[in-house]
C-alpha cells in the first residue's frame, strides 16, 4: 500500500515547497553520525558502499569523519549519504509527526521522501527499500537542478544494490 500518493518529478519545485514549509529537524553533526543498521540492512549498505562512484554530478568523493562503510560524501560543502538510518518519525505510523500524505518525489526510479533541515539543507530518504538510505543536500545544491542529478545518479546505485522492500 502506497502512503504517498503525490509525486513530483522536479526537485526545484520540491525545494521551493520545502523552503516555505520550514523545519524543526536536526542537522549538522546528527546528519553525519554513523548509522548502526541490523545485519540484513548492513549487508545491503555494504553492497551499496562498494558501488558508490568517485564523482556524483561532478562532485568529487571525499572521506567522511568518522570513516564508515555506511557513510559517504561528495563535494564541498558535502553531499552526505548515510545507509541504514532509522525510519523518520514523519513516516512512522502512530508517531506524533506521522504524515500519511508526506510528499515524495520520484527521481531516478526511487521514491524520495524529503525533510527540510534547520540549516536549509534537505534530507532525502530513499523509501520502499530493504534499507533506508539518506542523502543530505546542502542548501547550495538543494534549490537547483544539481540536486536532481545527485539523487538520480545515486538512485541507480541504490536500485542495483538494495532491493525493494520495507523496514
Amino acid at each position: 500500500m502506497k502512503t504517498w500518493p503525490r509525486r513530483l518529478r522536479a526537485l526545484p519545485a520540491a525545494a521551493a515547497l520545502l523552503a516555505a514549509a520550514g523545519s524543526a529537524s536536526a542537522s549538522g553533526a546528527a546528519a553525519r553520525a554513523v548509522p548502526r543498521p541490523p545485519a540484513q540492512e548492513a549487508a545491503h549498505c555494504r553492497a551499496l558502499h562498494a558501488e558508490l562512484p568517485a564523482t556524483v554530478a561532478g562532485l568529487e568523493r571525499g572521506t567522511p569523519r568518522p570513516v564508515s562503510e555506511f557513510t559517504a560524501q561528495w563535494g564541498a560543502p558535502a553531499v552526505v549519504l548515510r545507509c541504514g538510518v532509522s525510519r523518520p518519525e514523519a513516516l512512522t505510523y502512530g508517531s506524533k509527526s506521522f504524515d500519511r500524505y508526506a510528499p515524495a518525489w520520484d527521481i531516478g526510479g526511487i521514491e524520495w521522501f524529503a525533510e527540510p533541515q534547520s540549516d536549509r539543507s534537505i534530507r532525502f530518504l530513499a523509501t520502499h527499500r530493504a534499507a533506508w538510505v539518506e542523502v543530505t543536500l546542502p542548501k547550495e545544491y538543494a534549490g537547483g537542478g544539481g540536486g536532481t542529478d545527485v539523487l538520480a545518479e545515486l538512485a541507480a546505485r541504490i536500485t542495483k544494490t538494495i532491493p525493494e522492500g520495507y523496514v
